[in-house]
């Protein structure tokens, strides 16, 4: 009988891709996914914030008090840049970034089996941690960028290296010749692919839409200063390219952002959304805000609420300032309060909502090409290319054309995201 290897994943869509990576790298185990009872726990960490940090742990003391005799590996960016600490948690093996494409090694080690797998240089997935029609797909990692706040770069690196065009190809190729229809390219900054290469994002995007099939491309996030007017002219003239991005924005302040070391300015990514809406209206975009970084006075937050308004993003994810060891933001003066912070969050999450209302009713009596995700006897439900979820009546698979018709939310005053109510015609 195999041992049993269960994965717990923290954090980042490039993290659940090497999760799902190292899964298939243990393909002489039986292996499963936040399951509570195995042999050996790995624990795919996050160190984005304090409050993920502290999910693990909590996380770690309820695994080792179900399975006392169970051995448990800790990776990830968490334990690249606070490893004695996991230790002295009590894991069994705490392991960097870089180790994950030796996992084999350690688990065996751990299990006191033979390892005879080869680590990689790079990972590369033929499945989804996703289900069986939206795969990530890891093209690069590590970050060029110095912003004031981020630890990942501490853990990841300021190396830039990325997947060969070919390998790249290789993989997209397995994952659509196995049903695959929405690939998501995913990495710690893939505004810098290629970097390394003397190649670009947008020569791999050109690769890859040369490849055949029924399939299309959906970029993961994008710092607005690796958009250019070429990035932006190839999304909207490909019928693959997904007419979504999700484009980091940090502060609706350019006071503040100057503080985080962003390397642009409120309206240049203003001007970057424009030029996407001018080629096609209903261009969403998605976005990450950051409450009471150090510094940040009621002016401040209410720059980005009027940001908030004005580019009506189809979802707001708002993070609250957390302080991260080792990065200069951690030592700024003017640290905010928690009562401010929490205020603050609250206020940028609620624009969020109605910003999001606001695209969505723009699509009212508009088509879209929606992706089937799940199919149930009386309901489907997938994405579009714009990233608006869809609830369509009858079984339907793949790509369906359908018509929005109403916005709904998931029960009647739910405070669930809205989504789109659509019929095939």
């Amino acid at each position: 009988m195999k041992q049993k290897v269960s994965i717990y994943t923290f954090g980042c869509k490039m993290n659940q891709y090497e999760s799902q990576a190292m899964a298939e790298m243990l393909h002489d185990y039986e292996v499963g996914f936040s399951q509570d009872k195995a042999d050996l726990f790995i624990v795919n960490s996050c160190t984005v914030t304090s409050e993920a940090e502290r999910k693990l742990r909590q996380l770690f003391r309820r695994l080792k008090g179900l399975n006392p005799n169970s051995k448990i590996i800790i990776t990830g960016c968490y334990s690249q840049l606070s490893p004695n600490e996991l230790r002295e948690l009590g894991a069994d093996e705490v392991i960097g970034v870089r180790e994950k494409k030796a996992i084999h090694k350690y688990v065996s080690r751990q299990l006191n089996r033979p390892d005879g797998v080869a680590p990689s240089e790079f990972l590369t997935v033929t499945s989804s941690i996703e289900g069986r029609t939206r795969a990530f797909l890891g093209i690069e990692d590590g970050c060029l960028n110095c912003c004031s706040y981020c630890r990942v770069r501490l853990a990841r690196g300021s190396k830039i290296i990325s997947k060969p065009i070919d390998l790249v190809k290789r993989e997209f190729e397995g994952l659509v010749s196995r049903g695959y229809r929405e690939i998501v390219l995913t990495g710690i900054n893939i505004g810098y692919y290629g970097f390394d290469l003397d190649s670009s994002l947008v020569k791999l995007l050109i690769e890859l839409d040369k490849l055949e099939g029924e399939w299309r491309i959906r970029l993961g996030s994008l710092d607005p200063d690796r958009v250019d007017g070429e990035l932006l002219h190839l999304i909207t003239t490909s019928r693959r390219m997904a007419r979504h991005l999700h484009l980091s924005l940090q502060s609706g302040s350019n006071r503040i952002l100057r503080a985080m070391r962003r390397k642009y300015t409120v309206d240049e990514y203003l001007r970057a959304v424009d030029r996407a809406r001018s080629v096609d209206t209903r261009f969403a975009f998605t976005t990450d805000l950051i409450a009471g970084f150090p510094g940040e006075n009621d002016s401040d937050h209410k720059e980005s609420l009027k940001v908030v308004e004005q580019v009506e993003f189809l979802k707001v994810h708002v993070f609250r300032f957390s302080r991260r060891p080792g990065t200069e933001a951690a030592e700024m003066k003017d640290q905010i309060d928690s009562g401010t912070k929490k205020a603050r969050s609250h206020e940028l999450i609620e624009a969020g909502k109605r910003s999001r209302k606001k695209y969505l009713e723009r699509q009212i009596g508009r088509k879209a090409c929606v992706l089937i995700q799940k199919t149930g006897h009386t309901e489907s439900s997938g994405f579009d290319e714009f990233y608006a979820p869809h609830a369509i009546e009858g079984a339907h698979e793949g790509f369906v054309n359908a018509t929005i018709i109403s916005i709904e939310s998931q029960r009647e005053g739910s405070d669930a995201e809205l989504y789109c109510r659509s019929v095939v015609r």
